[in-house]
């Protein structure tokens, strides 16, 4: 008795320590005689495991690793400025500059912007005067200006109805507006550039009104670029370095070592580290050949069509031959003149003499009057199978 009190002794405190395995169910009569003289089969205890289940804080959002930050060597006491205007587009093109110029001494970058504004919400006068007061209080040395990506919004008009931006009205009033910042941009004296707008994805808008919204943005370009030109600034047309080999958006692409990254952000909008440095990539090769004193790159001139020489005989009376014909003959109206007195009877043959124009040139030769009066053909281009076949003996 004495050893099986000792057993039940053993056996209670084994079941009172923490943590002991969970005891199967069995029969009490001969789990209890197994346990005393271990007769029988005993069955493998199987032990559960037990887990910690940590509920996930909803609460907290997942966050990017932080970006390196840009670290600027000293600049220079007489270090120039180059001046950065617009919207929150330009904010990141402020970023790609400074990280463009960190190891310049002689240039600092000063973002001048604001994230929201644009030539709509602040395109009236008082806009224009504090643009024209930054410039004035900053002083530049160099104006980099970008802005447009907020402008997809009607231009309210007092009294009336506001004009919606897929009407020529909107054009008129927002290249007026336009021209009101760049005369700003110029009135400073110093070289500006007008950076483009990118195509977007703006995550907030459905697949239609993406594609609007990018072919607004390009509109704005065309609006952009010629004013800008035709008041000596460069504009910088950034569309297709931020699309694919189709010309549509996309968020990879080069960076400017050739490296294939992610250059746009989820919004669709705004620009990752590699974007902003490749977008400000396209404006400092111009600010340093002009600090080097070098002259700027020119931009490629519009293919110029030569007219054929048949073109120009028509559009224009021919040449006067040269001296000794140093004075033209008389004028002599195009038109039918008047009978002369040789002329015989109403409805008798005509004795008018030929037309001449001055120089000699008879009007019946020239290449007006055979193709509008005579019917004459055109003459083949040259080359073609037809003026062969007409020149050939």
């Amino acid at each position: 008795m004495r050893r099986i009190a000792m057993w039940l002794a053993v056996v209670a405190i084994a079941l009172a320590l923490p943590g002991a395995p969970p005891v199967q169910a069995q029969d009490p009569v001969t789990g209890f005689f197994n346990m005393l003289f271990g007769g029988g089969r005993r069955q493998p205890q199987q032990q559960q495991q037990q887990y910690q289940i940590i509920e996930p804080d909803q609460t907290r959002k997942p966050t990017r690793p932080a970006e390196p930050r840009v670290v600027e060597t000293p600049k220079n006491p007489d270090a120039q400025t180059v001046v950065v205007v617009g919207d929150i587009e330009a904010a990141g093109l402020a970023s790609g500059l400074q990280a463009a110029f960190a190891e310049e001494p002689s240039l600092i970058v000063l973002p001048k912007v604001k994230n929201t504004t644009g030539l709509v919400r602040d395109g009236d006068p008082d806009g224009i005067a504090q643009l024209k007061k930054t410039l004035t209080d900053t002083a530049p040395d160099f104006v980099v200006a970008m802005i447009g990506i907020n402008d997809w919004r009607a231009i309210p008009v007092p009294g009336g109805k506001a004009i919606e931006p897929d009407s020529p009205d909107w054009a008129r009033l927002y290249g007026e507006r336009l021209d009101q910042y760049v005369a700003a941009l110029r009135a400073t004296g110093r070289p500006f550039w007008w950076v483009g707008l990118p195509p977007t994805a703006d995550a907030d808008l459905g697949p239609t009104r993406r594609a609007a919204f990018s072919a607004f943005l390009s509109s704005l370009n065309d609006l952009a670029r010629p004013r800008v030109q035709a008041a000596g600034g460069t504009f910088v047309d950034v569309w297709a370095a931020f699309t694919d080999e189709e010309g549509h958006y996309t968020q990879m692409g080069p960076d400017v070592d050739g490296q294939v990254k992610r250059l746009r952000l989820n919004d669709g909008i705004l620009f990752t580290r590699a974007g902003r440095r490749k977008l400000a990539f396209f404006v400092e090769s111009g600010i340093l050949r002009l600090k080097r004193g070098e002259a700027p790159v020119a931009l490629p001139e519009e293919p110029k069509v030569v007219a054929p020489v048949e073109a120009t005989i028509v559009g224009a009376p021919p040449p006067l031959p040269p001296a000794p014909w140093s004075v033209p003959g008389p004028v002599v109206p195009l038109d039918d003149p008047a009978p002369s007195a040789e002329a015989g009877l109403a409805g008798g043959p005509d004795r008018t003499p030929p037309r001449w124009l001055p120089g000699g040139y008879p009007v019946a030769a020239t290449p007006a009057h055979r193709r509008l009066v005579e019917g004459a053909p055109l003459d083949p281009p040259a080359g073609r199978v037809d003026a062969l076949v007409r020149r050939a003996p």
